[in-house]
């Protein structure tokens, strides 16, 4: 399973990396586009998969973030991103309630990484480029297809 996830992050990161590249104003599609491959991945893991709280708070952030881009409203941003991942973290309950391997300290890490990356983007050029973000998550899916080889291998697989 983790090979398999590993392998669904790296095409991940790819698509993302082609799909929103490095032009500035495609930068919005971030958190979405991240959370779709986290959930390409936690889906590639079934219900004991790893990557169902990341998937689910960065899919729910990025539809905020492009909902907020698309329609404009006349609401806070950050009310807006709050409310969101917060919506996340109830549907990732919701869904570990069901046997969905969700986990909640994953739920509450994906909520500060998300927090975090928005409070230091203005001092931290790397924190909006996404290639960065493409970077990470392939380096996510390399660092599992390795772990998932050797762990095969020693076990005779």
């Amino acid at each position: 399973m983790r090979v398999r996830q590993g392998l669904v992050l790296l095409l991940g990161a790819v698509i993302f990396a082609a799909v929103v590249g490095s032009e500035p104003g495609r930068f919005y599609l971030t958190p979405l586009g991240l959370g779709l491959a986290y959930l390409a991945a936690a889906a590639a893991g079934g219900r004991r998969g790893g990557y169902w709280a990341t998937a689910i708070v960065l899919v729910a952030w990025g539809l905020a973030v492009f909902w907020m881009r698309e329609s404009r409203p006349d609401l806070d941003t950050a009310g807006v991103y709050m409310v969101a991942v917060g919506l996340g973290a109830i549907v990732g309950l919701l869904l570990a309630r069901r046997g969905v391997a969700v986990g909640e300290l994953g739920l509450a890490g994906t909520i500060v990484l998300a927090g975090l990356s928005l409070a230091f983007a203005t001092q931290w050029d790397e924190l909006v480029e996404a290639r960065s973000y493409a970077i990470a998550v392939g380096l996510v899916g390399l660092f599992n297809v390795v772990v998932g080889v050797v762990s095969m291998a020693r076990r005779g697989d």
